[in-house]
């Protein structure tokens, strides 16, 4: 649980970063919408203020929130149990998969074909 204690952070600060860019552009849009006009001679806008505040608002739920740091440590640990394909196993999947996808699309083109041609003589 320790040592997962950084990733768990990490993951969290990408939350609200995340969280501050939508609430940023959600203010924004319903600020000019609004028609109020912005402070030119602020440092800081507004809407960046409520962007970060949201934000650590986030970050801070997400970290102190006892159950949800359970589960991302759970998440964390059952990711470091998969085993993940190696290179070869992984292009020969992507060649099968292609290859199927190909065979697919082609008959998908075939039956619309036939279907578009009995459609035409039953209309005409």
């Amino acid at each position: 649980m320790q040592r997962n204690k950084k990733t768990v952070s990490l993951i969290y600060l990408a939350c609200g970063t995340l969280a501050g860019i939508f609430v940023r552009e959600l203010v924004q849009a319903i600020w000019v919408a609004a028609g109020i006009p912005l402070p030119l001679d602020w440092l800081i806008s507004p809407t960046d203020m409520i962007a970060a505040a949201a934000g650590i608002a986030v970050f801070l739920a997400l970290l102190l929130n006892v159950k949800v740091n359970e589960f991302t440590n759970e998440v964390i640990t059952e990711l470091g149990r998969v085993v993940w394909p190696d290179r070869k196993e992984t292009v020969l999947s992507t060649g099968v998969v292609s290859a199927l996808v190909g065979i697919c699309a082609m008959l998908f083109f075939v039956i619309d074909m036939v279907w578009g041609s009995l459609v035409k003589v039953f209309y005409q």
